[in-house]
């Protein structure tokens, strides 16, 4: 039953997001299949939403039905390449992080490309960041966590943080993370032919689209050219048919040679970001429980809350 439904799953992947996630087709249609795609994942019940952001960022917060006794929160930064993607987009995984956590959870609605090239991203996540740590929450009991892009969003705020030495987050979570918007990583091309969502020449598009010709190489733009060192316990998910695994595994590489702790959770059989598809996909669910661990696992002891895969 559980390999059916990630056949079938990886079937709508192939047949849909990959359609969607063609340089050829306008950035607006793009977007618009996206979010109709979307729109099959409810969140699950018992959660609140409000559209608001503390420091006048646009967004989503997300609170959980019941609250724990931690002063902190999750910002979750979503993917998209830089180009596609909102709060919307990805409402359903950021629900059940705080249903899951009993934290509130902070979508920020960042500016994308071509309106808004680099480094315009990277500018609206920190400044989410900060906004969080300014509204009250206590950064050593918070995450920044994400997925694609956002994962690459989630790993460059840290290290923003460092580097301005205050206000560093307790852990990063990152899925399926895109930190190297110049393709150097051996399976853009090795999965090139298995992945079901991604393809190099979307990729490189997005990439070209975002950076508007700034070096991909530098490390305000590919955080895996950045300093790694002082940035807080990291879990990297990533899966084994996805042509980004090879980002996954050196970023975790970087890290762990920079003497920080870092957690790799490869799944070898699942796709880019498969844990968006929680509710629906016994995997995802699964892959959700393991970042809550780890959450739990980096933030100080508390009283959470008992632990279930979200309905």
């Amino acid at each position: 039953m559980i390999d059916l439904s990630r056949r079938l799953l990886q079937g709508v992947v192939r047949t849909w997001l990959k359609t969607a996630l063609d340089p050829a087709r306008p950035v607006s249609g793009q977007r618009k299949m996206i979010a109709t795609a979307a729109r099959l994942l409810p969140p699950p019940g018992r959660v609140r939403s409000i559209n608001h952001l503390p420091g006048g960022l646009p967004g989503v917060r997300i609170d959980p039905p019941t609250s724990d006794d931690r002063r902190g929160a999750i910002l979750y930064l979503h993917g998209g390449g830089y180009v596609l993607g909102s709060p919307a987009t990805h409402r359903n995984v950021a629900a059940r992080l705080s249903w899951l956590t009993g934290l509130p959870v902070f979508l920020p609605k960042y500016r994308l490309a071509p309106e808004a090239r680099w480094p315009a991203a990277r500018e609206d996540a920190c400044a989410a960041w900060r906004g969080l740590v300014d509204a009250g929450f206590d950064a050593d009991q918070s995450v920044i966590a994400g997925d694609s892009a956002g994962g690459g969003l989630a790993v460059a705020v840290a290290q923003q943080a460092v580097a301005e030495r205050a206000d560093v987050p307790a852990a990063l979570v990152c899925f399926s993370p895109w930190v190297d918007l110049g393709l150097g990583g051996a399976t853009i091309e090795s999965l090139a032919g298995v992945d079901p969502m991604l393809t190099p020449r979307w990729l490189a598009w997005a990439a070209r689209t975002y950076l508007g010709g700034h070096p991909a190489q530098a490390p305000t733009a590919s955080p895996l050219f950045g300093d790694m060192r002082g940035l807080p316990p990291t879990l990297v998910q990533a899966a084994g048919r996805e042509v980004l695994l090879d980002d996954a595994i050196r970023l975790a590489e970087a890290i762990r040679g920079a003497g920080g702790t870092v957690s790799l959770q490869i799944e070898p059989h699942l796709w880019h970001a498969w844990q968006l598809f929680a509710g629906l996909l016994p995997a995802a669910d699964k892959a959700l429980l393991r970042a809550v661990e780890f959450i739990d696992a980096a933030l100080p002891a508390t009283a959470a809350p008992a632990r279930k895969v979200a309905q």
